[in-house]
């Protein structure tokens, strides 16, 4: 419990982006890493079982290609050899018909090279071969096949024994080109599309080693060796790949696979680094709104006291001295103005958001502007102590602006310079014409801004993250607004600090003439 405890309280001392670093790395990265691994694990398994899945296939398809190459030979026997069972063998009166029938069954049938009845004693020497080895084509054990015959075994009638037979001899054209090749090409095309080149280099030989088939050489070592079954046993078929082999082709298979899988994850941690992205930035914004209206109370808070405080000396009369009565009146007016001017950063800050902010846009001289809003700040200069040097060029050309934004913009600057300096209190403000532009910099010897910060200081409720801003209150919206009003003007803003030295912002706006071209 105690354990639990420290670790609850340790957990609750950590910043938010470590909370969501922690969050990412223990519900989103170890289980997609575990996942990783077992998606790896199940490619090399299935690697290896690819090797034997294609084997067996192999192993089907030779069983596919013999079973019809048996269908062939029965087709062939039921044709030619079963009507001799009804003719009466013994009788001699029935030779010009078995001749006769013979002489038509050569004619009809092409692939046959002989035929004739328990006669020829080469082919009894075969048939009995064949019978002692159970060579049967069917199941009804009604066809025998070796070499290139083919036999109808007859029964005795004497004694109902299988001891007589009529056959054919094939053509051993028939056997290599049709028999063998047709059935081989037909199951290929039938398993494979049609393709004029199979990836598969299949060889079949006899058990004299000779070739009966061959589609092409092998580039690799036999993938299968096998014989037929019967009654094709005397033949041996052997299979390869042509242009690779099945390690290589695994191993692409894989390499396909886990490219899939790898891209998915890319994708996947694309979106959760997104996600993690976008949750810690409105955390972040939800934070800094949180900062956003405790500054802002404590700056609206801060005036209102002051206000309050002399207002009610004032009036119980307490000051007698005109001196004191007209610098209290001063702080009254700086506070009043401090104050209107936090109101019309917030309310300006309310329009952008809503996208109702307009600008009255006329030509006015810059140089005006400037020392305006310096007018307005000499109270808070003086008692501060500051050293304002202005290079304000005189005949300044005319530039098209919203005076009080760009008075607005300049006053938030001007400001910011005056708040973050410490013990050297210098400012200068430079306005002058660069080429095509006019550009206004104001540079202070403050405690500058780190370069990691610069690109994140426009940003809205930004504040720069250092002790100081503890010490300085404020509202995280001036930058912003100072960004917003240069780039209604089709202007830009710079930043040029080292950490410690200073700072100073350059704000360019496009001359009149310019600005009209712009826009023609």
């Amino acid at each position: 419990m105690l354990s639990f405890r420290v670790f609850r309280d340790a957990l609750r001392k950590l910043s938010l982006r470590k909370k969501l670093t922690i969050l990412a790395s223990v519900g989103v990265l170890l289980p997609l890493l575990v996942l990783t691994y077992m998606q790896y694990r199940s490619l090399v398994e299935l690697q290896n079982k690819t090797k034997g899945a294609f084997k067996d296939n192999l192993r089907q398809g030779l069983t596919i290609v013999e079973q019809q190459m048996k269908q062939r030979l029965v087709d062939i026997a039921a044709k030619t050899l079963n009507p001799i069972d009804s003719m009466n063998l013994s009788s001699g009166e029935n030779t010009a018909e078995l001749d006769s029938y013979f002489a038509g069954v050569k004619r009809s049938h092409g692939e046959i090279e002989e035929i004739f009845v328990f006669g020829d004693p080469a082919g009894q020497a075969v048939f009995d071969r064949a019978r002692m080895a159970q060579s049967f084509l069917d199941n009804d054990r009604k066809y025998l096949f070796s070499g290139r015959y083919l036999f109808y075994p007859l029964k005795d009638p004497t004694n109902g024994e299988q001891s007589r037979f009529v056959g054919v001899l094939l053509k051993e054209s028939f056997i290599t080109d049709e028999l063998i090749a047709g059935t081989i090409t037909k199951t290929i095309n039938a398993q494979h599309g049609n393709t004029a080149s199979p990836a598969m280099a299949i060889t079949i030989t006899d058990e004299n080693g000779r070739v009966l088939y061959a589609n092409a050489a092998a580039q690799s070592e036999y993938l299968l060796e096998t014989n037929f079954d019967r009654p094709f046993s005397n033949w041996k078929a052997q299979i390869a790949l042509k242009n690779t082999n099945l390690d290589e082709l695994t191993r692409n298979s894989f390499l396909h696979s886990a490219g899939a899988a790898l891209l998915v994850l890319v994708f996947l941690l694309g979106g959760i680094t997104l996600t993690l992205r976008a949750t810690d930035r409105e955390a972040r914004l939800a934070q800094a709104k949180s900062n956003f209206v405790a500054n802002v109370s404590h700056e609206l808070k801060t005036p209102l006291s002051l206000l309050s405080l002399f207002s009610e000396i004032l009036e119980l009369g307490r000051v007698k001295n005109d001196e004191k009565k007209t610098e209290y009146y001063r702080i009254i007016r700086h506070e009043s103005l401090r104050l209107n001017k936090m109101i019309d950063n917030i309310l300006d800050f309310s329009k952008i958001e809503a996208g109702r902010k307009t600008y009255n846009f006329v030509a006015a001289d810059i140089g005006e502007v400037i020392e305006s809003v310096l007018s307005s700040y000499r109270y808070q200069i003086v008692n501060s102590g500051f050293d304002v040097q202005t290079n304000i060029h005189p005949d300044l050309p005319p530039t098209v602006i919203d005076r009080e934004a760009m008075a607005q913009a300049v006053s938030n600057l001007l400001d910011n310079a005056m708040k973050y300096s410490r013990e050297v209190k210098r400012l200068a403000i430079t306005a002058e014409r660069r080429g095509a532009a006019l550009a206004i910099e104001i540079e202070d010897h403050g405690i500058g801004i780190p370069r990691a910060e610069q690109t994140k200081i426009f940003e809205k409720f930004y504040r720069v993250g250092n002790g100081l801003v503890h010490d300085v209150k404020g509202s995280g919206l001036g930058l912003s607004l100072v960004k917003h009003i240069v780039e209604a003007h089709q202007g830009t803003i710079a930043v040029e600090s080292e950490a410690g030295k200073g700072t100073r912002f350059t704000i360019l706006l496009p001359l009149a003439n310019k600005r009209a071209e712009a826009q023609a």
